[in-house]
Formats: C-alpha cells, structure tokens, sequence
C-alpha cells in the first residue's frame, strides 16, 4: 500500500506518455490508409455512414415505424424463399398489383435497391406507405443492395428462388406469384432466362454510392484538418512565468483517515497514523517544467541540471504552438533528445506547479520545487 502511495503520483505521467505514443502511432500508420478510424468524425463519412445505415435498416423501418406493425415475419428454415427484385421504374400501378399480391406471403421478399437519385430516406418510406394502403397483412420489403449484387441483378422485375443459400429458379422479366407457383409445382428449375419485358432500375446502388464518394475524398486534407482541429481544441495547463528565483516545498505525508487492512483482514496504516510515501521509495524522477512557446524558457530548461545525476528527466509542456502541434512536438524531442509530454491538471496540482519554467525534484523525503526566472537579456513574459 506504501509503495501504491507513492507510485499514484507518477501514474498520470505514464499514462500521458502513452496516449502520446498511441497518438503519434496513429499518425505514422495513417500513411498509404484509405480510411482512417479517427476520421469517423468527418462530415462526409458521417453522411455516407448514417446513410447506409438509414437505408439497411429501411425495411425494418417501414414496418415498425411507418406502418405501425410488428415486424417482418420470419421464413421457416429449409424452405425456399422467393425474392422478387422490384424499382418504382415498374410504375405505382404495377407495383401496388405486386404488394397485393405477395400481401401474407412470409415466404416472399421484395426487394428494392434503395431510394431514387437525390432522393431522401423518408421520401421513399412515404411513397411505399402510400401505395402500401389499405394492403393488410402487409408484403416482406427490404432495402438491400447486397442481395442485388449477390445475384447479380442488373434489370427489374427479376425473380429469385433461394434455398440453403443456392439459387433453385432465376427468372427475369415475370412480377407474377402465381405464374411462379405454378412452375414450381411443376418441378420447374435453374435459369429459365428473360421470359418478359424487363425495365433499368431506377433507384442508386448505395453500396456503389458509398465507394464512389469514399473515393471522392481527399483523406490526406481531411488528415491534416482533423490534427488542426485537435491542437485547436486541445486544453493546456498554461502557467504564468516565474518573476523570481522560489524553491518551494512540496511534502507528501499524509495521514491516514481510517485504519487501512490488506484483504487477509492484517492491519496495514492505523487511522490516523502519518506515511510519507518518499521515506519507502524514491521518486526517481527529475520533472522540466515549461511554456514550449517561450523560446527563453526552452533554452532554460535545456541547459538545466538535475541535483541527481541518477534521476530520469521528463520535460513537460504547459503550451504548445496550435498551428505546429505534432510538428512542434518532434521539433522539441529532436532538439531535447527525450520524449516531451503535456502537462495535465492532476500533475500540475500534486505537484503544486505555480510559476514555469520549473524544476521538480526529490531533496531528502520531500519535493523541491524550483521556479527559474529568466535571464534578463531574454525578456520576459508577464
């Protein structure tokens, strides 16, 4: 429990050098990548995400929300399913003969591609609910261009039967149900070609869509943008720079508010008892505090000396160029030769951080805090 004490102090600076080694990963896998995941954001891909979302799950949509039903009805297992691919290119009027028609049929789908060109999702689900009207038990609609290009369905109306995942009949240019069950019954299968006038179909293959504008867009300016963003947005710890030269104590005592027992129910720290974490282990760190875009403070800090020799140095930046972000960032580990983290709120307050550029280190079983002021021919910064 003593040696948890001491290392909680040193957790926020491990975890923030890890977010930024995660973060400059991302950033060196980004090249060659068509689509980065932390560009979800984007308006575009938004666009595009949330559309193909709307429209997969149209058909649910259409039965439960606009036509107040219960759902799609489920096909049996092992028996063969009849997909009757349809486009309003059909006409209203030979498209409401074919909701008619397969009306109860829970062994029917029909299928439609998606909405017309520049035609919005509701649009389409107000021009199926009219022609839907009246029409009860209501036919099973999907929006699905995957089952298009499975089967390869190029014109409308195309028919085909499935079963186990296998095409059992495929016939283009027939709408009717019943001419089809009477084939059926007949033993009727395979290819049986085009036997009636087929039409284009009207309606966008969103899958097509998505690639098209996938392609359309620059990723390399959406990359930088989106690094611009983060460094615009990012919270920095800013600290006001020391006016004077100040050493200042930090001591980690604490006293303990109730009794402390390890699992097996042993007695660790008795409430009320006093532990300084540094009198069981050493803090083993040397922290350089500073404002990275003060060139007079990075001169400081960088011919700054630690009292122990044996410590290991961790720069900390309480401020960075917005414009240069990851740039900046490389520009100070190069010049440095050591990696160099932001300063977080919780370390700013454990260790009592007040003026920059600033020096912590351990001195006995306490911190010392040193604030530098800055050479006068540098200037300074109120």
């Amino acid at each position: 429990m003593v040696c948890l004490l001491c290392w909680f102090g040193v957790q926020t600076i491990q975890a923030e050098e890890a977010w930024l080694q995660r973060s400059q990963a991302i950033l060196k896998a980004l090249e060659g990548q068509p689509r980065p995941e932390w560009l979800y954001g984007q308006s575009e891909q938004l666009d595009v995400k949330r559309h193909a979302q709307q429209v997969m799950e149209a058909s649910k949509t259409i039965q439960t929300e606009a036509l107040s039903t219960s759902g799609l009805p489920t096909v049996p297992l092992n028996k063969p399913l009849t997909q009757l691919f349809v486009s309003f290119s059909l006409g209203e009027s030979a498209l409401k003969g074919i909701f008619e028609e397969a009306a109860g049929r829970d062994d029917v789908l029909l299928v439609f591609r998606g909405p017309k060109p520049s035609q919005k999702l509701p649009a389409l689900m107000a021009d199926l609910k009219r022609l839907l009207k009246g029409i009860d038990p209501l036919p099973n609609i999907v929006i699905d261009p995957t089952r298009f290009q499975r089967w390869s369905v190029s014109s409308v109306p195309d028919i085909v039967v499935e079963q186990d995942g296998k095409t059992s009949l495929h016939v283009r240019g027939v709408a009717s149900l019943s001419w089809l069950d009477e084939q059926l019954k007949t033993g009727k299968q395979g290819d049986l070609g085009t036997l009636g006038d087929v039409g284009e179909i009207a309606e966008i293959d969103l899958l097509e869509e998505i690639k098209r504008r996938m392609a359309a867009i620059d990723w390399k300016q959406k990359q930088r943008q989106a690094i611009e963003r983060f460094w615009g947005q990012q919270k920095f710890e800013d600290l006001p720079t020391a006016q004077a030269d100040r050493e200042r104590i930090v001591d980690l005592t604490i006293t303990a508010p109730r009794d402390l027992t390890a699992p097996n129910g042993q007695l660790i720290i008795r409430a009320g008892q006093t532990v300084n974490p540094l009198d069981k282990m050493p803090f083993g760190l040397c922290l350089m505090v500073f404002d990275a875009t003060e060139p007079a403070q990075f001169e400081l800090i960088r011919h700054q000396s630690c009292q122990d020799k044996q410590a290991r140095i961790m720069y900390l930046a309480t401020s960075l160029p917005r414009q240069e972000g990851w740039d900046s960032f490389k520009r100070l580990e190069t010049a440095l030769q050591a990696p160099v983290y932001l300063l977080t709120p919780d370390v700013r307050s454990r260790f009592q951080l007040q003026h920059v550029p600033a020096v912590v280190e351990q001195s006995g079983n306490r911190l010392l805090v040193h604030e530098r002021k800055l050479p006068a021919a540098t200037g300074e910064r109120s």
